[in-house]
């Protein structure tokens, strides 16, 4: 007991210190993923301003620095190591610093002009404006269109910075430049133009310093300084990380050596007190083991002591003759609901062949007395003399009826009794022998190939070439036999071929055979009393309704299987047969 509350002390105490660890390294991560977020807004508010250029974004990234920055920068970290110290300020310097380009960046764009309308770039448009002003008031059309083309260098530079339109650019500056001269425009229109030139030039000396590319002039220092932060960001990650992982293991190392010294006296406790109990445990352990080889019940395990062992030595022993009565009982009933089954099978059995039997039989008779009525009839006017033509004509047709009529019924009939029989003796599908599956299904569905020409149907198999099994062949054969069959009799629908399926396919060491086809299926009424005798919807086309019931009994009787029966989902029906054979083998 004592050792146990050590143990649960001292685990406590190192949960407690671990979670508190675990709660500061994930209060850092949080600080630092917040610092990361707003260093990331920042760079995103920049590339905003870079691409757009207005006024919007200025005042969005100095709400940024202003808020948020500023938060970070007057909040650090809390350091736990001298590391971590030095870390954090070179982090702030580079952030301080990353600010400081910034506001160059800012400066920078705002003197170049956020928009056309400000800055130098309104300056350089202003003059532009002025010559073409003037070129219109001296109808001077050659000056006109050097100051488009010009214009449109200019702004095919500030859309794609390639330095060819800035080449171009210069070639018109200096053709404008030499048409004044040569034309003595006036020392207006050359400061005119100078003055554009010179706001120009700066403009293009703004951009480059400030970046043409991501990796030019001022954009360039600032990635570099984002790429410094983020990895700043990453290193005192790590760092915190490392430390309170590094407590946490100290901690728990020092939890599992207490543990490891507590369960090693414990163990030597549960050492001495196993010796003491463990006869007792063999010698119950023995018995139990008696009883599960011998299935003798009646045995005791013959302890009586007052300790643990002995009170389940003795509840063991009032389980057994538990079981040993309940089996009795169980056995009596069972042999009582066989016996009550057989009879109950028999007599239905027997029931419904007599009533299957009765019909034929009767219309037996019945045209064997109206033939007699006939020949009776024939032999009265013969002794008379009054035999004419055509009554013998008519008696004879009307014998002819008979027969055949007698005949039919009376082959219904001993189909009849000749399935009954093979319901009753299967002594004659015992025999067991190793076959091939595919072979034999093959050959089964050539004899039927003439039922499938008649119901204009077809067949295809699905079974491994090479799978041979240790079962009764004739068994399995009647039992594809009668389901095929089942399948051409009640399959059949008007505009559309029936197909009809073999599959079979190996599964935990059982076999599972499927006969299938597309027909209109079975009611779902039906399906429970399928295999029950004498149940059949085509009565009127010849079915007897003993097909599936013989089936049923070869797959319980001769197999030792299951077999279902139910609706496919796109229409048809499908039966389940499985068994498990004594042998599966590949040829």
């Amino acid at each position: 007991m004592g050792s146990a509350v050590v143990i649960i002390g001292t685990l406590i105490a190192a949960t407690t210190y671990v979670y508190f660890s675990l709660h500061t390294l994930t209060d850092v991560q949080r600080q630092v993923q917040q610092f990361q977020h707003s260093v990331d807004r920042l760079v995103i508010l920049k590339n905003e301003l870079l691409l757009n250029r207005d006024e919007a974004s200025v005042k969005a990234l100095h709400r940024q620095i202003d808020s948020h920055i500023a938060a970070q920068l007057s909040n650090p970290f809390n350091a736990q190591t001298h590391a971590q110290s030095a870390l954090i300020n070179e982090t702030q310097q580079a952030l301080e610093e990353y600010i400081t380009h910034l506001n160059t960046l800012v400066s920078l764009l705002t003197r170049m002009g956020l928009n056309e309308d400000k800055g130098l770039r309104q300056h350089f448009r202003a003059q532009a404006h002025k010559l073409q002003e003037l070129a219109e008031e001296q109808n001077n059309l050659i000056l006109n269109n050097e100051v488009l083309e010009l214009r449109r260098r200019e702004k095919d530079y500030l859309m794609r910075f390639d330095d060819q339109y800035l080449a171009r650019h210069r070639q018109h500056y200096d053709a404008i430049l030499t048409l004044i001269e040569r034309q003595q425009l006036g020392n207006n229109a050359s400061r005119i133009l100078k003055s554009y030139g010179q706001n120009f030039a700066e403009v293009v000396a703004l951009f480059n310093r400030i970046g043409v590319h991501a990796d030019e002039g001022i954009r360039q220092t600032l990635r570099q300084r984002e790429s410094r932060i983020e990895d700043l960001l990453q290193r005192l990650d790590i760092q915190y990380t490392q430390t309170q992982i590094d407590d946490a293991l100290l901690a728990i190392t020092a939890t599992l050596v207490v543990v490891v010294l507590v369960a090693v006296v414990l163990l030597a406790f549960l050492q001495l007190l196993s010796m003491r109990v463990n006869d007792s445990l063999t010698r119950l352990h023995r018995q139990i083991r008696q009883v599960m080889d011998e299935e003798d019940f009646s045995s005791r395990t013959g302890l009586d002591g007052r300790d643990e062992i002995g009170r389940l030595g003795q509840d063991i022993d009032q389980l057994f003759a538990f079981i040993e009565e309940l089996l009795e009982r169980l056995a009596n009933a069972q042999n009582k609901l066989v016996e009550e089954a057989k009879l109950a099978s028999l007599g239905s059995m027997v029931s419904g062949f007599a009533h299957e039997l009765n019909t034929p039989i009767g219309v037996a008779i019945t045209s064997q007395s109206l033939l007699k009525d006939q020949l009776s009839l024939l032999k009265t006017d013969f002794s008379t003399g009054k035999l004419k033509k055509h009554t013998l004509s008519a008696l004879i047709d009307n014998a002819e009826q008979s027969l055949l009529l007698l005949e039919n019924n009376l082959n219904r009939s001993a189909s009849l009794i000749d399935t009954f029989k093979m319901m009753a003796a299967q002594n004659q599908y015992d025999k067991e022998g190793l076959f091939n599956v595919r072979t034999t299904v093959s050959h089964i569905m050539t004899s039927l190939q003439s039922e499938f020409d008649s119901a204009v149907a077809i067949y295809h198999i699905d079974i491994d070439e090479q799978l041979e099994i240790i079962s009764s062949p004739a068994a399995l054969t009647h039992i594809i036999t009668c389901c095929v069959r089942n399948c051409l009799m009640h399959g059949k629908t008007s505009g559309r071929t029936l197909e009809v399926g073999i599959r079979v396919k190996e599964q935990n060491s059982a076999l599972h055979v499927f006969i299938e086809d597309n027909g209109p299926g079975i009611e779902e009424s039906l399906l429970s009393k399928a295999f029950e005798p004498f149940i059949t919807t085509k009565r009127h086309e010849g079915g007897t309704g003993l097909g599936l019931a013989i089936v049923y009994n070869l797959v319980r009787s001769n197999l030792d299987g299951q077999i279902t029966l139910h609706n496919l989902p796109q229409r048809g029906l499908s039966v389940h047969v499985t068994f498990t054979p004594k042998s599966i083998q590949r040829g």
